[in-house]
């Protein structure tokens, strides 16, 4: 191996290395959104339960959306996150994803694009990780990419630990 050849590895190395540590300690950072507009974030009732029968919340003047989780999350288990959005919705829809996060941990990246099915519906098989100091409480952060900008619902649940 020649004297270039080893320091163009090296200095490679190193940038690997930097890269690597940056996301490792702060990923969010490097999430680039994509979507072009304004981002929206929309308030929902405390009331607003996604597991179980799902959630009603209205994208600001473009429709509304049934959010659905199962009644029964658990870690490590497959379950499948729900988006149903209303006719209207639908036609200034682009695409749809959530994002789960745990306040004040690091639980790594749980981000998922939600696949569009044929009956108009939005969804994704989901599995979780297990929290080591045993918090079950988590945020889905949903978002919605439209043709007026891009809206963000924050809906708090609980994961089951039986």
């Amino acid at each position: 191996m020649s004297i270039n050849q080893a320091r163009w590895l090296l200095v490679s190395f190193i940038v690997l290395a930097i890269l690597s540590f940056i996301w490792g300690h702060n990923p969010s950072q490097l999430r680039i959104d994509t979507a072009s507009g304004a981002v929206h974030p929309i308030e929902v009732e405390k009331s607003c339960e996604i597991k179980g029968l799902g959630c009603s919340v209205p994208i600001g003047g473009l429709g509304t959306v049934v959010i659905q989780a199962p009644s029964i999350i658990k870690p490590l288990e497959k379950f499948t996150f729900t988006v149903v959005p209303s006719a209207a919705l639908l036609k200034n829809l682009g695409s749809v994803s959530v994002d789960f996060q745990m306040v004040g941990m690091d639980m790594g990246i749980n981000q998922y694009p939600l696949t569009r099915q044929a009956d108009g519906a939005y969804q994704q098989v989901i599995i979780l990780p297990v929290c080591t100091t045993t918090r079950t409480d988590w945020l889905a952060l949903v978002t919605f990419t439209t043709t007026e900008g891009v809206y963000v619902v924050k809906l708090p649940f609980f994961v089951d630990r039986r």
